[in-house]
């Protein structure tokens, strides 16, 4: 903790977000209104929404499949290499990205045709969660198993660099400053790279967070809001470097993490865990509260958010579960 400042403002928030009683997923305000059934053997692991396109994608061992987002059919699918990490989309460059955690590897594919264009070493051991840089038109990948950032270009996989950090890396985040912040499950923190000359310019310490995961980036607002395996959302102020808030959470273990936006600042934050529970955060005027958390009964942290119908997608065990209002 960096300063007297942030241990109070943290505790009044931590005051101000009391834990919601536990609802299940048909409970009032939230329910399943769709399911998708999977048409391939295995969990899905990470998912995707191109909100534009109208497609949803998810990521399981040896395989995406893409399903129209309306319908709930399948339209497509990609053939990849082991177990996903995740799985990321750049829709100005057309192309989608997998981390293949088994091989080492990632595959690119081209997003109009779902067709695999290669697949490139991923700079590490055991790849996890990728980012994309529109400004450098680069993809950050996580190595976990290795605790090296690869950097490779967006369109063609090639290498343009790495960095090495040690500890168990996963999701980052740009702030299209010249900086990604990357969770650090083992160290508590998060990374700071200067993305121009890669370089480390330290970590921000998310406690009383433990073993944090994923990350969603404010950039309008500059907060990071950070999903932690010990039943807490951190929120960081990346400027200054420090923690700012808490959120106590239901669910514990780790967790994934996803966005609404409406039209151009941050609602709500959904939160699935290994636990089996679903967090709705509620962010009201810059002040972050837990509204909900919902027994899923699926132990899952793969979700995404479709901007367009405003459902929140999470991956089940043989079914694809589209939650709203």
């Amino acid at each position: 903790m960096n300063s007297l400042k942030a241990i109070c403002s943290a505790a009044v928030l931590g005051i101000a977000a009391i834990a919601a009683p536990l609802a299940s997923a048909d409970a009032p305000g939230y329910r399943v209104l769709q399911k998708i059934a999977s048409e391939a053997a295995g969990t899905v692991d990470a998912m995707a929404i191109d909100s534009a396109a109208r497609r949803l994608y998810a990521a399981r061992e040896g395989g995406v499949d893409v399903y129209d987002v309306e319908s709930g059919k399948k339209v497509g699918g990609i053939a990849t290499t082991g177990a996903p990490g995740s799985i990321k989309l750049a829709s100005d460059v057309r192309r989608g990205y997998v981390s293949n955690r088994d091989s080492g590897t990632v595959t690119l594919f081209d997003l109009e045709t779902l067709q695999a264009i290669a697949t490139v070493k991923s700079g590490g051991r055991e790849p996890r969660e990728i980012e994309y840089d529109s400004k450098t038109r680069r993809i950050y990948v996580s190595n976990s198993g290795s605790g090296e950032l690869a950097v490779l270009d967006a369109v063609t996989g090639s290498n343009r660099g790495s960095v090495k950090l040690g500890g168990r890396l996963r999701q980052s985040v740009a702030d299209g400053r010249g900086n990604l912040f990357i969770a650090d499950e083992r160290a508590n923190a998060l990374h700071i790279i200067d993305t121009d000359k890669l370089q480390s310019l330290g970590k921000i310490p998310v406690w009383p967070g433990e073993a944090p995961t994923a990350l969603v980036n404010d950039t309008k607002e500059r907060r990071i809001y950070v999903a932690c395996g010990n039943g807490k959302m951190i929120i960081v102020d990346p400027d200054p470097g420090q923690m700012i808030g808490m959120v106590p959470t239901q669910g514990k273990g780790e967790a994934g993490i996803a966005a609404q936006f409406a039209p151009a600042r941050l609602v709500m934050l959904y939160m699935p865990n290994a636990s089996g529970t679903l967090d709705v955060v509620q962010n009201a005027k810059l002040t972050a509260t837990l509204d909900q958390s919902i027994d899923l009964g699926v132990r899952s942290t793969a979700a995404a958010f479709d901007e367009k119908s405003g459902r929140l997608y999470v991956a089940g065990g043989t079914e694809l579960l589209a939650i709203g209002k």
